[in-house]
This record gives structure tokens, sequence and C-alpha cells, in this order.
């Protein structure tokens, strides 16, 4: 499921810093590339979803 893959890159990417910090300067369809690359299955979709709710979340 591509949540649990959402999960599971941002479990990654807080292991490795230096690669959050390339994934912060990507647009959305640079970081389902980068997913990818990684072995996550992750839609464009879904990430959107993903973010709209943080920032729903955080009053942002």
């Amino acid at each position: 499921m591509s949540q649990d893959d959402i999960d599971r890159l941002m479990t990654y990417l807080r292991d490795h810093p230096e690669e959050m910090q390339l994934v912060h300067a990507m647009l959305t369809r640079e970081i389902v590339a980068f997913a990818a690359m990684k072995g996550f299955e992750i839609t464009e979709e879904e990430l959107k979803a993903r973010q709209a709710l943080v920032h729903l979340i955080n009053g942002t």
C-alpha cells in the first residue's frame, strides 16, 4: 500500500539526513521518482494527499 510506503520512506529519510536534505528541494513528481529508485511504491496523488493532511494538522 502506498501510504505504508510513504511511512517507510519517511523512516528511511530520518535515518539518512543527507538524502532528506535532497528531498526537501524536490518537486512532488521528483520525490515519487526518488522513492521508486529506493524501492518504495508511492503515487503522486497519495503523496499530495499526505502533504495536504500534514498541512491541515499543522495549520499551515
